[in-house]
């Protein structure tokens, strides 16, 4: 197995897994912030379950045959499901295993799909309940599972109501609120952290990073590491001076906020979204006395300043939930270029509150 499966954040979950291999809960809910290495976690769990002799130190053998096959994408007892849009835009080997569960009847001008489509969980359940080939049981992945649509989430519950012998089935979920409920009390959740600063520090140095760029960029993500490395790969920190001009902008009464909204989907929605959140975050702990927490963005502290003099703090409250409302949205098969339009028209309605 590739030391890159496992963070060492994550190493503490890993090993209390570890303690109960032939005890495991059919269901799995991996859960927690984006950027912890869940999907790395799904990985390492499925090696560790597949090989035939996995190691004291909580690692796959990497020699057995079940290890070799897992290794070049051709083992069959490993399936995963993802959105089409994801395994296409996404490179390592989940995304590989992914390609053999692609949505049906797709045509040829259609977008890529964001989300799980029923005829890949029905897909799933087929080859779920042959026995398995090489190792002691199938494992089954699906990432993001929050994208699950209805109709796939229904049929879903079946596999969970009636799991198949000898499988194991890990859900992967930034956001498992978005899942049905009947799907979470089916699944024992094992819940992923932000981890602590120094360790995520540590990590990102190792990655190539200096102290102070891990120190800021870790900030820049919420303290979710992988997010911070993707921001350091990115031009961000440049694009971040566009999305703060846009909202100073925006708040003066200068610019259009579908023409903003067009710059920030050329960022990223998703990013643009969490990043704002943090933003927003940093405001409101400006405009309350005492208030603990470092900044997001300490590195513009006096532009904060200057723009939390001229919003209301019941307002702006208000917008940084719909905020949170509009990124539980993203991925659900919405218009996300309208979701974001909707959020900064919103946001010009606050230099009236």
């Amino acid at each position: 197995m590739s030391d890159e499966s496992l963070h060492p954040w994550n190493e503490p979950l890993a090993h209390a897994l570890a303690r109960d291999r032939d005890r495991l809960p059919h269901g799995l809910l991996l859960a927690g912030p984006r950027g912890l290495g869940k999907n790395a976690f799904a990985r390492w769990l499925a090696e560790w379950l597949l090989c035939a002799a996995p190691a004291a130190n909580d690692r796959a053998c990497g020699h057995c045959q079940s290890c070799q096959l897992l290794g070049v994408g051709s083992h069959p007892d490993l399936h995963v499901v993802q959105p089409e849009a994801v395994y296409k835009s996404s490179p390592g080997l989940l995304a590989r295993y992914a390609l053999r569960y692609p949505p049906e009847d797709k045509g040829k001008d259609s977008k890529d799909s964001t989300v799980i489509r029923i005829d890949q969980i029905r897909a799933l359940i087929e080859a779920s309940q042959t026995r398995p080939q090489i190792a002691a049981r199938k494992v089954l992945i699906l990432s993001p599972a929050d994208t699950l649509n209805t109709n796939a989430a229904n049929s879903l519950l079946k596999l969970l109501e009636e799991p198949p012998p000898d499988s194991q089935l890990i859900l992967v979920a930034d956001r498992p609120a978005r899942l049905p409920a009947t799907i979470r009390s089916r699944c024992t959740r094992v819940e992923f952290r932000l981890p602590d600063a120094n360790v995520a520090g540590a990590w990102l140095q190792v990655q190539g990073l200096s102290g102070a760029d891990a120190e800021r960029l870790l900030a820049l993500a919420g303290g979710a590491p992988l997010e911070a490395q993707a921001l350091a790969g990115s031009e961000f920190l440049a694009q971040r001076e566009t999305l703060i001009a846009d909202l100073e902008g925006l708040l003066a009464g200068r610019g259009d906020p579908v023409a903003c909204a067009g710059r920030w989907k050329e960022i990223g929605i998703e990013r643009c979204l969490r990043w704002l959140q943090g933003w927003l975050g940093d405001l409101i702990r400006i405009g309350v006395p005492g208030s603990p927490g470092a900044l997001h963005n300490p590195d513009v502290a006096a532009r904060l300043q200057a723009l939390e003099k001229r919003l209301d703090s019941k307002a702006l409250f208000r917008f940084s939930d719909l905020v949170g409302r509009a990124r539980q949205l993203l991925g659900g098969g919405l218009d996300e270029q309208l979701i974001l339009e909707d959020t900064l028209i919103r946001w010009t309605e606050l230099r009236t509150a």
